[in-house]
């Protein structure tokens, strides 16, 4: 006569499967939640403009403050722009110069260049002539920019606060009040409606100089101050704007908004990076798909050597 099994130690079976199911469940939730963000610009490639009207001094130290960021940086031409170089990079930085002289060696080519490449996932970094040229150029911004015309020589340290609240990058670690260099700095006059990041604003006017934005794929980072100045520390590789006093680098808020256009930006996959891009996540799959496979099996094989045993 065979022996049919207990029903309580078919309940005790199927529970504790279904616990190791959970358990698993859970695991892998919490693996794939719990992958690092970044920490650097490891891997980030940052092309920085290299044209007739830059000044040399600006892109001196956005070279060294990315260097610093480990990211990979090259200057580039307009003509390697209009090349279409930029298909290589993931961030574009126009330093501080002639916005106007920017406009007339990129021509529309190269604006449409830039432009193309920030809608499909590029990031735009833009400082003082750079900011100016993004908003009114490349049309990145909607709105008018204003002189702040706070008092003082055309070159000082103007105090800012920044939003630690933003809903962009992350500044909550960042310090409240900051000073950076003002060179006859701009402020803006978003569109009502028109949805930006305030990163800084001036104490003068309680006006945004620093924000941030999303446009089509891509993320833009405008900012007429020069935030990339070390004016007490040499590691700008400048001496320009030594004589001004400034404790504080403004570097560490330039990485959290940096770190922002590469979290934020989306990059359509294409048929040759689909599989590397999604391979980490379809492995965790794979793997929890086969050990369920294998729970549910091994849970068979005792119910039925149970019930003929």
């Amino acid at each position: 006569m065979k022996r049919r099994p207990k029903a309580s130690h078919c309940r005790r079976v199927l529970s504790i499967a279904m616990l190791f199911l959970l358990s698993l469940s859970s695991f892998s939730l919490r693996a794939i939640d719990a992958q690092p963000g970044i920490t650097d610009l490891s891997g980030v490639n940052v092309a920085i403009y290299k044209g007739i009207g830059v000044m040399p001094s600006s892109r001196n130290a956005l070279n060294r403050m990315f260097g610093w960021m480990n990211a990979t940086v090259a200057n580039m031409t307009a003509s390697q722009i209009k090349n279409g170089s930029l298909s290589d990079f993931d961030i574009l930085v126009v330093p501080g110069g002639s916005e106007s002289t920017a406009n007339s060696e990129l021509d529309s080519d190269g604006k449409q260049m830039i432009k193309d490449f920030v809608a499909q996932g590029g990031s735009y970094f833009g400082i003082c002539g750079g900011a100016t040229f993004g908003a009114q150029y490349l049309r990145f911004f909607r709105g008018q920019m204003a002189v702040v015309s706070e008092p003082g020589s055309i070159m000082h340290m103007t105090p800012m606060h920044i939003d630690r609240n933003c809903s962009g990058p992350d500044l909550s670690g960042c310090p409240e009040n900051i000073s950076v260099m003002y060179y006859n700095s701009q402020y803006f006059i978003p569109t009502p409606g028109y949805d930006i990041h305030t990163i800084a604003s001036y104490d003068h006017n309680d006006r945004p100089g620093m924000i941030a934005l999303k446009d089509n794929n891509g993320t833009v980072f405008l900012s007429s101050p020069h935030a990339e100045y070390e004016e007490d520390d040499d590691r700008d590789d400048t001496n320009f704007a030594d004589d001004f006093e400034d404790p504080e680098s403004e570097w560490d808020l330039l990485f959290q908004v940096s770190k922002w256009l590469i979290e934020a930006s989306y990059v359509e996959p294409t048929d040759s990076t689909t599989t590397s891009d999604l391979s980490d996540f379809d492995l965790s799959l794979t793997i929890a798909a086969t050990v369920c496979c294998a729970v549910v099996g091994l849970v068979g094989v005792i119910l039925y050597k149970t019930k003929y045993k």
